[in-house]
């Protein structure tokens, strides 16, 4: 199973039914405040027990869908266990307070999508108690549009929702769409080598240039030191929400591409474990700036979930040496690697890019996990 959340707009609700959204908003954040103090006093993180104790008064006090209610359960015994493990591993903690609008959960039966005859995407979901329920236009991309094509033709199907009103005053919603996902025989593998100078490097000679995300990248940080200077924190706060977006964005169009490589070679894709990635590639405090910056695990995660859709393999192999091993010889030096580009074996003079020797090790280290 491979579960893809889309995050779609709200197009304007009239001034009743936003009425009613925000007064379940406030309604469910009430609920999840009430059930945490419950679960507390009763001393319990059992959903059963709570359930059992609270849910009828609960069903007196709160104008809510009957399911959104138990949605509300879950959400406070979610807040209080976390609460619990961080006292227990001696953590300082304070009791979770529902004091600001959270999103409301919608459990996957409560709502329906369906398509008008004009193409407009519509959603209907219960506000308050009763069968009662409201039908609000989404706005769609092509990319939502395609996903909710496979959900109207049994391709997927749909898992829990979030409403929420956004700091910009729209209305959104997030869409759990879950696919069943078969994974295809692999006839090799395609190892992946992630860095700054390049951003990923293909086994098969597939390079992603960084040059001018680091470019990009560096002038985003003299923007936020000169806003700092001048005291603009708020404008700081905001341009590190935009560079983060964009971040996100070049990490979604390389991961589809790397996919779309393996899927059309019949290859699975190995990935380096990048766990303790940033004390290996420690360097200047320019570049060491620029690695703050870049989420690796993130477009290791978009790769994970895109290939699983594909039906592509995803195999994670240890990294140690790959960039200083000959794959013609073996022989693994650090001296193979004199210059940070280019890698020239000393035993048998043989010569390649750096970061192509490290995805070629990498695709060999996958074929020896797949016993190919």
């Amino acid at each position: 199973m491979q579960t893809v959340t889309l995050k779609v707009k709200l197009l304007s609700p009239n001034k009743g039914k936003q009425e009613k959204m925000a007064r379940m908003l406030e309604t469910y954040r009430k609920a999840c405040s009430w059930f945490l103090g419950q679960a507390e006093a009763l001393n319990t993180t059992s959903r059963a027990k709570l359930n059992r104790e609270t849910y009828h008064k609960a069903c007196e006090l709160f104008d809510l869908n009957r399911a959104t209610l138990q949605c509300a359960i879950l959400k406070a015994l979610s807040a209080y266990r976390s609460y619990l493990s961080r006292t227990k591993n001696g953590k300082k903690s304070s009791l979770p307070k529902f004091d600001r609008i959270v999103p409301v959960m919608v459990r996957q039966d409560c709502y329906s999508i369906h398509q008008l005859p004009s193409g407009t995407w519509v959603i209907k979901f219960p506000v308050s108690s009763g069968r009662s329920q409201i039908a609000v236009p989404i706005a769609t991309s092509r990319y939502h549009a395609k996903r909710l094509q496979d959900l109207a033709g049994g391709s997927c199907r749909q898992g829990s929702m979030e409403i929420w009103h956004g700091k910009d005053g729209e209305w959104y919603a997030a869409i759990s769409l879950v696919y069943e996902t078969h994974t295809n025989e692999p006839c090799g593998v395609i190892g992946v080598d992630f860095g700054i100078v390049k951003l990923a490097v293909l086994s098969n000679n597939i390079f992603f240039d960084g040059r001018q995300v680091r470019w990009r990248k560096e002038r985003w940080v003299q923007r936020r030191i000169a806003l700092q200077k001048a005291g603009r924190l708020s404008r700081v706060k905001k341009e590190a929400g935009r560079e983060r977006k964009w971040m996100q964005y070049i990490n979604h169009c390389i991961s589809k591409r790397i996919v779309e490589v393996a899927k059309k070679e019949g290859k699975a894709i190995a990935l380096e474990n990048l766990l303790g990635i940033r004390e290996r590639t420690k360097g200047s405090k320019k570049f060491n700036r620029m690695m703050s910056g870049w989420n690796f695990r993130e477009l290791a995660s978009f790769i994970e979930y895109k290939a699983a859709l594909a039906g592509v393999p995803v195999i994670y192999v240890d990294p140690k040496e790959t960039s200083r091993t000959c794959p013609k010889c073996g022989n693994a030096s650090r001296y193979n690697r004199k210059a940070q580009g280019w890698f020239r074996c000393v035993k048998c003079g043989y010569q390649s890019d750096a970061d192509r020797v490290g995805a070629v090790n990498i695709a060999a280290r996958g074929l020896d996990a797949l016993g190919a």
